[in-house]
């Protein structure tokens, strides 16, 4: 077995288990983190155990290290700060964090990523600005089809591969947020309507309104009580 063989077991067992929770096709796991690692060579992976380049600061700190940029289509080098980790596996599940949850400024910026087809994960995640490299679906998709990766995108409880892209159905639950998704609804912080459609103003409103009224009865303990905090909360709030 080569090394890139033995690397690739190595991430698939993390990934595969990965997508039957979240959707995100393994193939595309494995092949980001084969091209974004150098098949787990790269300094910043050998330094940080960082296989996909994520910027920032990670639960080992951080790791500076030169890196290639593209501006206008053309490669210069430079210096960046990079999540360092204290395994593997916290570099995955971080990863996997990133597509889910997007960015601060889009939270969707990745969704078109999730239950798709490994081809068409590469070619969204692209579109969608992971990385400034013009050719990276290419590179990705390449891995994909040398090392047969797709065998790996198994939906949870079967092993058909996933299908082409498809909208997402806004009236179903994810799995990943089912749990959460049920004790809200049951303690009447959402109605249970459309879980996978964005949250609206008013939606983000109407829930902390609500959690702000319990969490009121929960250090209030009477009536009288409840209505002094609200006062003291209100004030509090007024402040600029």
């Amino acid at each position: 077995m080569s090394s890139k063989q033995a690397f690739v077991q190595k991430i698939a067992i993390f990934a595969a288990a990965d997508m039957k929770n979240t959707f995100i096709p393994a193939s595309l796991i494995i092949a980001q983190a084969a091209l974004e690692s150098a098949w787990g060579t790269s300094g910043l992976t050998k330094k940080g155990n960082n296989l996909f380049g994520i910027k920032g600061r990670g639960p080992a700190g951080s790791c500076t290290m030169q890196t290639t940029e593209y501006v206008n289509g053309k490669p210069i080098k430079v210096d960046a700060a990079f999540r360092a980790y204290n395994n593997w596996g916290e570099s995955i599940a971080d990863h996997t964090k990133l597509i889910l949850g997007g960015v601060s400024w889009d939270r969707n910026k990745y969704k078109k990523v999730i239950g798709v087809d490994g081809r068409s994960a590469a070619k969204e995640i692209q579109k969608a600005g992971y990385a400034t490299d013009p050719k990276y679906a290419d590179k990705l998709i390449a891995i994909m089809d040398e090392y047969n990766l797709y065998q790996y995108d198994v939906v949870k409880g079967g092993s058909e591969p996933v299908k082409e892209t498809k909208e997402r159905d806004i009236n179903v639950v994810s799995p990943w947020a089912a749990p959460a998704w049920g004790e809200m609804q049951k303690n009447g912080y959402v109605d249970g309507s459309r879980p996978g459609a964005p949250v609206t103003r008013e939606e983000q409103v109407v829930m902390m309104y609500r959690l702000r009224k319990n969490f009121l009865k929960l250090i209030g303990g009477n009536t009288a009580r409840i209505e002094e905090l609200e006062k003291q909360l209100q004030a509090i709030e007024s402040e600029k």
